[in-house]
């Protein structure tokens, strides 16, 4: 029943991910994609995700079946599924507030987060110039939605109920490389206070933040 993740730990979305399989105390095998090497854009993992964008996860099911998976939503509920009596994804009404903040994140969130990191640390490590436009647009985003979040943490410790979902590890991804991309989400006190509660008391997220870091370290 071998579960292998393709991924390269310096990208948001994987560190999502890897954080719901470290939370669930999973075994499964890793397989780095260089990203910054074109890894994404090879011949056989095209045939895994002709999108060219990891994370994916393939599952050998006991059946002998083999899943391949891709989107970092999914592999995180997918996941969840596999081991009932977690409470990442909760069993009660819980579960749809968070679907909605999943969905939320997807669509307004998390958006502006790569168009930063790509702007700010991207262009001048391959040599080019910031796009003011495109970053005018993504601080337009910002400010629009991050008081939405900000205001729902207020007095909260957590996006859904009194403990860590995949709403948080979702959310959180946005703010992954904040010290590069400089994305804007500093302004807003409930969101950083949330962010820094979820470095503080939970190990899956903190360890995965480490990795990143020290991946990113590695890079000229």
């Amino acid at each position: 029943m071998t579960i292998q993740l393709y991924l390269d730990h310096r990208s948001g979305s994987c560190r999502r991910v890897m954080a719901v399989a470290k939370h669930l105390s999973l075994d499964l095998e890793e397989v780095f994609v260089d990203l910054l090497a074109g890894g994404t854009q090879t011949e056989d993992f095209l045939a895994l995700n002709p999108a060219a964008m990891v994370p994916v996860m393939t599952h050998d099911r006991p059946e002998g079946s083999k899943l391949v998976l891709t989107e970092a939503a999914a592999i995180m509920i997918y996941l969840c599924e596999q081991h009932p009596g977690q409470t990442l994804w909760p069993a009660t009404d819980d579960r749809i507030e968070v679907l909605k903040w999943m969905f939320w994140a997807a669509e307004h969130f998390r958006p502006p987060a790569p168009v930063y990191f790509e702007e700010k640390f991207i262009a001048p490590l391959m040599g080019g110039q910031e796009n003011g436009p495109r970053l005018a647009e993504a601080e337009r985003q910002v400010e629009r939605h991050a008081p939405v979040l900000d205001a729902h943490l207020s007095g909260r410790d957590y996006v859904v109920g009194e403990t860590v979902t995949l709403a948080d590890y979702d959310l959180a991804a946005a703010l992954s490389q904040m010290s590069r991309s400089h994305v804007p989400y500093d302004r807003y006190p409930n969101i950083m206070r949330w962010a820094a509660h979820l470095e503080q008391t939970n190990a899956a997220w903190r360890d995965t933040g480490m990795l990143l870091n020290s991946r990113m370290s590695q890079v000229a």
